[in-house]
């Protein structure tokens, strides 16, 4: 018995609309899952370098603390004891930094004589700060933190070990993980008589730092040797202090390279207690002097929560698919020839779709079978477009990120270059003059060599901030590297407006510049070039200029000068810092 060609068809349409359906499924179920835990692995990483830097800048405040205190006259007036307000005042500046912090547990005064005898303490009982009597205070000269944090240079800061707290009578510190820092406190003749300590709540303090986090993101953190310092199981926490070890890299082997030092930060899918994780831990060494050289940050999510649209996702197309098969099967037994024509443009559009192409028009107006096959298409092709969507934003922002300065926070040169094509491109349609000022620092090496890089730093930042501050939002101030800086300035007004403008930058960046105590003096050499006199390209705009800028350097340091000035009879156009 042969079959009907209405009958042939139908099968063979619904077969192949299953087939195709299915198919296609399956290749974006796929791409998405893989694409939707990429994604989750930068975002983790990501925020695992923003708790990083944010633990950076905590301890940097910390730092600050034990400066205010080491340097503050009242603590060498207590040890003195020719001034018996100043224990009350010192007291008093204790307790107020302990309601200012919550992750302080202690705000310590240790004398280097009497054995390290406490000399003013404020803990932290209920939650309030509690000044200790004199009848409680007690010896802590053999505590390691005492005896090392004597032995710290001037200006430096000690950190200990990362422990349970088994000082007996702390108050609420005691039995908790804590760490201490330290700064020794000095008399007028630099000779070491006591030390400031402050012991922070290590819990309290990540507790802070991830309330930004999702509430199913977990946080870990290890020593250097890998033993778990927080970890959502805390029976696996400070391992060590009962006589016992719990390592990050055997629960977690990917950790391995960043626990050697091979590696500084890695991502990976693991599996804790029956749980699929997406992982991201990054590695840190202190920058001050400690018992931990190393320090590993983690965060891990749940792969159920990463992949929870990925599932209704996969959902979705099995119904599709099977919607596909009947609505074939069934149009194709009613009127072959009729439905031929919507059903090869339904195909054409799971091609195109299956190839990153637009789907194109789809029949979805129709109230029969196609046009439920055409709707359930095209719901398809929107949900994953949304998927798509919100993956492509996510690479935006990291692709953001790259183009910017981590140091200054001012575009980097592949911005730089991005916005002088596109304002040269503008300019190639409108006419409006482009300018480019070039900026080099005077005595900048010299403060780098003798006060060192964090000083260098310091001075990068603060110049970034003037350029910023004088500068419109038009323009696009860049470092380029080192202590090179360009402004690419969009529409110019003229060169009155230019030289206003670097003007205004060479003596911003000529002001005094403050750190840690010191006041640096750096200048900066400015030079102009602009269309199209200077050129009508990138590259002949950033030649003039740098040789516009190397001719202020030669004739005097400190001013700005215009490439068209360069080698003219007049001299150099500009001032001097």
């Amino acid at each position: 018995m042969k079959l009907r060609l209405t009958t042939r068809l139908a099968v063979v349409l619904a077969f192949l609309g299953v087939l195709t359906a299915g198919l296609t499924g399956w290749y974006v179920y796929g791409v998405s899952r893989e694409l939707m835990v990429e994604a989750a692995q930068s975002k983790l990483l990501t925020a695992t370098q923003v708790m990083v830097r944010r633990v950076t800048l905590t301890r940097e405040a910390v730092t600050r603390d034990l400066t205010l205190l080491s340097r503050h006259p009242d603590a060498t007036a207590v040890l003195s004891g020719q001034h018996p307000d100043a224990q009350a005042r010192l007291e008093t500046l204790f307790a107020t930094l302990m309601q200012s912090n919550p992750s302080y547990l202690q705000v310590r005064l240790i004398g280097e004589q009497s054995y390290g005898l406490e000399r003013v303490r404020v803990d932290r009982h209920d939650g309030q700060p509690l000044v200790v009597g004199s009848a409680d205070m007690q010896e802590k000269g053999h505590f390691a933190y005492m005896s090392e944090a004597l032995k710290v240079p001037a200006g430096e800061t000690y950190m200990s070990r990362i422990v349970i707290n088994r000082e007996a009578g702390t108050h609420a510190g005691e039995g908790k993980p804590s760490v201490i820092m330290a700064m020794p406190v000095r008399n007028a003749a630099g000779a070491v008589q006591a030390v400031v300590v402050i012991n922070i709540d290590l819990r309290g303090l990540f507790d802070q730092l991830g309330t930004d986090l999702s509430p199913t993101i977990q946080v870990f953190l290890t020593n250097g040797s890998g033993d778990l310092l927080i970890h959502p199981d805390t029976h696996l926490t400070f391992g060590f202090d009962r006589g016992q070890r719990h390592l990050v890299q055997d629960l977690m082997p990917a950790t391995l390279p960043l626990v050697r030092g091979d590696a500084n930060e890695v991502v990976f899918e693991t599996r804790q207690g029956g749980q699929r994780l997406v992982a991201a831990f990054v590695g840190q060494a202190p920058v001050v002097a400690a018992h931990d050289t190393r320090l590993l940050f983690g965060l891990a999510q749940p792969l159920s929560v990463v992949l929870a649209d990925v599932e209704r996702l996969r959902a979705a197309i099995w119904q599709i698919v099977l919607a596909v098969g009947v609505a074939c099967l069934l149009v194709a037994v009613l009127v072959a020839r009729t439905l031929a024509r919507p059903i090869n443009d339904i195909g054409n559009a799971a091609r195109r779709f299956a190839q990153g192409q637009g789907i194109g028009a789809l029949p979805t107006q129709r109230p029969d079978e196609i046009g439920d096959l055409a709707r359930s298409f095209q719901l398809m092709h929107d949900a994953l477009g949304q998927q798509m969507s919100a993956l492509q934003q996510s690479q935006q922002e990291l692709s953001d990120l790259a183009r910017i300065d981590g140091l200054t926070g001012l575009a980097n040169r592949r911005m730089f270059h991005e916005r002088l094509q596109g304002a040269l491109a503008h300019r190639r349609r409108s006419g409006q003059v482009v300018a480019l000022l070039f900026m080099d620092l005077d005595s900048f090496k010299q403060i780098n060599d003798t006060h060192g890089h964090e000083a260098g730093d310091a001075v990068l930042k603060a110049v970034a901030q003037r350029l910023r501050a004088n500068t419109r939002e038009v323009d696009t101030p860049a470092r380029l590297g080192g202590d090179e800086f360009a402004v690419v300035v969009a529409p110019s007004n003229g060169d009155d407006q230019l030289a206003t403008l670097a003007y205004k930058l060479v003596h911003a960046v000529s002001a005094p510049i403050a750190w840690q105590g010191q006041t640096f003096h750096v200048g900066c050499s400015v030079g102009i070039a602009r269309t199209p006199f200077d050129g009508e390209d990138e590259e002949s705009l950033m030649s003039a200029a740098d040789a516009a800028m190397y001719a202020v350097k030669q004739t005097r340091r400190g001013g700005f000068r215009f490439h068209a000035d360069v080698g003219a009879d007049t001299g150099a156009t500009g001032v001097a810092t």
